[in-house]
């Protein structure tokens, strides 16, 4: 259904200009990515680009080849205002679906793309150089279906349990309806018992981020076993340390976790991980 008038709040906008937007703000019918741009370049590129396509193709959405979004991204960058090279950026793609009548979408439908430059998040040093508090979510994360490990628009579970959190916890962990661990509202969790790296099996419900894929490779090549379970949350009492990662924070260190302290940015892997985040300009110190 074409957009035929639209105001947004009394100022009216040019219909063909909101037409693309609209079945994704009604619906939010459509993905997302969002990829660190570190000295213009945007870290873990094929890989996000990789989980955009796997993402539409669940979705039923046809996407460019990865030249044309190549392109895209440096048409962009090309365009005014200029950035600094030293400047650190966040590119966030949105990709729409252009066709559908309420409900109903076709079984293949071309999408409409969005890219977005924006500026990075400010964020206290002390939750890399320190570590965060956190605990577990009191909203459960809605899992059971392959379209829910998909990252799309509509983000209101994650929403719902960032208004839950309490004043005091910088990030909280979701469990399923079975009780068992997930991720976190912002970001994916792992957790060190002796040299073996876990995290939560995502295979129905989670999204698996492209920050988490990184760090198990690096845990792999210092020589931590992971392993990917499906645990309830008591598992994390036995945890010598927690970490929270995605593509933005790099990694947070837990220092408390509900009631119980922890070592934080003093634990073997969080040191590690914060001088490989360094190298890849995630950390605070390298702004």
């Amino acid at each position: 259904m074409a957009v035929l008038a639209c105001s947004v709040d009394g100022i009216l906008q040019d219909p063909a200009a909101v037409d693309s937007l609209a079945r994704a703000t009604q619906y939010g019918d459509g993905l997302f990515e969002t990829i660190a741009v570190i000295a213009l370049r945007p870290l873990f590129w094929a890989e996000h680009l990789r989980r955009l396509r796997q993402g539409a193709t669940a979705l039923g959405m046809a996407l460019p080849d990865d030249h044309s979004l190549t392109c895209l991204w440096q048409d962009l960058l090309a365009s005014p205002p200029a950035t600094n090279p030293h400047q650190r950026l966040v590119l966030k793609i949105l990709c729409v679906r252009s066709e559908g009548q309420g409900y109903a979408t076709p079984q293949r439908s071309a999408a409409t793309l969005l890219f977005l430059l924006q500026d990075w998040p400010l964020r206290p040093k002390r939750y890399w150089q320190e570590g965060v508090c956190a605990g577990l979510s009191a909203v459960p994360l809605q899992c059971g279906e392959e379209y829910l490990t998909v990252k799309t628009l509509n983000r209101l579970n994650q929403i719902m349990a960032w208004r839950a959190l309490p004043e005091e916890w910088q990030e909280a962990v979701l469990c399923d309806q079975a009780g068992n661990l997930r991720e976190g509202i912002q970001s994916n969790l792992c957790w060190r018992i002796g040299d073996r790296l876990l995290t939560p099996d995502l295979e129905d419900g989670g999204i698996a981020g492209i920050q988490l894929g990184a760090i198990l490779q690096q845990a792999r090549s210092w020589g931590l076993a992971v392993e990917v379970v499906r645990e309830p949350a008591e598992a994390l009492e036995r945890a010598e340390e927690i970490l929270f990662c995605n593509s933005l924070i790099g990694s947070w260190p837990v220092r408390r976790w509900q009631e119980r302290d922890l070592p934080g940015a003093q634990g073997s892997l969080a040191q590690r991980l914060a001088g490989w985040g360094q190298q890849l300009g995630l950390f605070p110190e390298m702004a």
